[in-house]
């Protein structure tokens, strides 16, 4: 079986976790963190280093792949670029979840994670290093760009596009034939009804407040 290492010690990597369990696809050799100390176990694995001895996990362990486990989109792009910096021949494998309803012509990827109840629609495409999450849909012909990502409930129409390292937050909603930015952050629970642009933030139902965001500003939060 070929063997992976997970990067980022976090509440989204136990759901990958799980998801690797269910599937059998690989065997976890542990964890990859720059900001936990290793020995810490997590979710049944160790940390076992971080990017500074990479090279040697590859060797020691054999490693086929990595998965990032990092659920803010800007900087699981910045931790993907960090490492195919280090290991460019390392695989950055897709993961899906059995439960999970893919459309045919649909193509997971390298570093996507779909999870549990995830629906995908006809005609879809979804990028590197993006993020369908529990019971989350993306309408048919609807495009994700890379490392954007889709929150738990959050439902997508058709003829959607969904911009780089954008956000749609728990249980956000988006009509059909609407474009959201690079970098835009769509609230939890917000009705989006028209196209928004990049680098922004919006709440309300319908969408009633946008507010400009940095590139690297945290989304992972009660928005206010």
């Amino acid at each position: 079986m070929k063997k992976v290492i997970i990067y980022g010690a976090s509440g989204h990597s136990k759901m990958i976790i799980d998801i690797i369990h269910k599937t059998k696809a690989y065997e976890i050799v542990g964890f990859m963190d720059s900001y936990k100390a290793d020995g810490k176990r997590i979710y049944g694995y160790d940390i076992i280093g971080d990017l500074d001895n990479l090279i040697d996990l590859i060797k020691s362990y054999d490693i086929y792949g990595v998965i990032i486990g990092i659920g803010d989109n800007y900087t699981r792009k910045m931790a993907h670029e960090a490492i195919s910096e280090i290991a460019p021949e390392l695989n950055f494998v897709p993961i899906i979840h059995p439960s999970a309803i893919i459309a045919d012509d649909v193509e997971v990827t390298q570093g996507t994670v779909v999870m549990a109840g995830a629906i995908i629609n006809a005609g879809a495409k979804i990028g590197n290093f993006c993020i369908i999450n529990t019971k989350a849909s993306l309408g048919h012909d609807s495009e994700m760009s890379d490392y954007s990502s889709l929150a738990s409930g959050a439902t997508v129409g058709g003829n959607v596009s969904i911009g780089t390292c954008s956000a749609i937050c728990l249980s956000a909603s988006i009509i059909n034939n609407v474009a959201i930015g690079g970098h835009t952050v769509i609230g939890s629970g917000a009705l989006v009804i028209s196209s928004i642009g990049d680098f922004k933030q919006a709440i309300g139902v319908p969408i009633n407040s946008i507010k400009a965001r940095k590139i690297d500003s945290k989304y992972l939060e009660r928005h206010n």
